[in-house]
């Protein structure tokens, strides 16, 4: 991918989140817009398609998504069919920015896991597997607690304990990445959380072992159908000092956190793999004030990162990025125009 900033720049309703959303779909199969991909078909159109052509080095490879409304379409990778969307992932890795994004750290546990495995599927090769043998382990279990109430599931004990704690370590040690890559990203942005520390919860206690965990939990699970401990309780805490970043930030603040995160994690997926991801911003302007959004976009300038954003204006852009190149297209009911005014 090439270094420096795209901005799209139109009114509300113009279309330009519909343009990240495209890459959005390119790398991942899914839109962030929608829970339903069918819902991203203009009205009245049969169907949409996105075609993107990525280069890296010397390598290039396109990727091609079609959906009909009717149902079907295909998602092919350099002429081939993707079996898996993962295909995507690992050939266009990107990072949002957008509202939902930046108030990750606030939704809970499952939001927080969900941000850390994004990690761990692009730097460890092998846990995309083993998060699959786990939770295929974990839902025979339930099924089986929640059909009998009298039988523990037990077969799947020793599947879910040796497979779980592998699903942990890997956890563990990007996190451990994430940690030291982001005390580098608030140094850089000038920003300042004291005591200030990324903690993660395996989800069963830390004194035991997991297949001890789960056998002391037993006769609790049979009681309320399902399994109470494991990796799929983790959580990741940022924490100042012992208590939870949410508890002693305001809103405005952990925005900053979260945008800071989402730099690091970036940053750590670049130097682990070699392919820096893309980062989409989505109206960032509009979640953070103008001091922190330049720091944002100071920092990925620093580390020349590919970066596709929308404003509504383009005249704060004039202000907070400090990118070469710097390309603006203005947006109106979905057309693109590149434009020299940053007006």
């Amino acid at each position: 991918m090439s270094e420096g900033l795209s901005v799209f720049a139109g009114l509300n309703g113009a279309g330009k989140t519909s343009a990240l959303d495209a890459v959005h779909i390119l790398g991942t199969g899914k839109s962030f817009t929608t829970s339903q991909l069918s819902k991203a078909i203009r009205d009245e159109q049969p169907g949409f398609q996105v075609v993107g052509r990525m280069k890296y080095g010397g390598a290039e490879s396109v990727i091609g998504i079609r959906r009909l409304r009717a149902g079907g379409g295909e998602t092919r990778l350099s002429g081939a069919p993707v079996k898996a969307l993962s295909e995507l992932a690992r050939e266009l890795p990107l990072v949002l920015l957008n509202a939902d994004t930046l108030n990750a750290l606030r939704e809970g546990p499952e939001a927080r896991r969900r941000l850390i495995d994004q990690m761990v599927f692009h730097v460890e090769h092998s846990f995309i597997s083993l998060w699959q043998r786990y939770h295929q382990a974990l839902k025979q279990r339930n099924m089986l607690l929640r059909e009998t109430r009298g039988g523990d599931g037990g077969a799947w004990i020793s599947e879910m304990a040796a497979v779980g704690e592998r699903v942990h370590q890997a956890r563990g040690r990007v996190t451990a990445l994430l940690s030291d890559e982001l005390s580098e990203v608030l140094a850089s942005m000038g920003v300042v959380f004291p005591s200030m520390s990324l903690v993660l919860r395996s989800g069963w206690a830390a004194s035991e072992s997991l297949a001890s965990a789960l056998n002391t939990s037993a006769q609790s699970d049979r009681q309320r159908g399902f399994t109470q401990v494991g990796p799929h309780r983790a959580d990741l805490q940022c924490l100042l000092g012992s208590r939870p970043a949410n508890e002693v930030l305001s809103r405005g603040q952990m925005k900053v956190l979260m945008s800071a995160i989402r730099v690091a994690q970036g940053r750590v997926l670049a130097d682990v793999t070699g392919r820096a991801p893309v980062f989409l911003l989505d109206d960032v302007g509009a979640e953070l004030d103008g001091d922190n959004a330049k720091a944002v976009f100071s920092v990925l300038a620093e580390k020349k990162a590919q970066v596709l954003a929308t404003t509504v204006s383009l005249g704060d852009f004039a202000r907070w990025a400090d990118f070469a190149p710097l390309k603006a297209f203005h947006v109106e009911q979905g057309v693109i125009t590149e434009t020299n005014s940053m007006a």
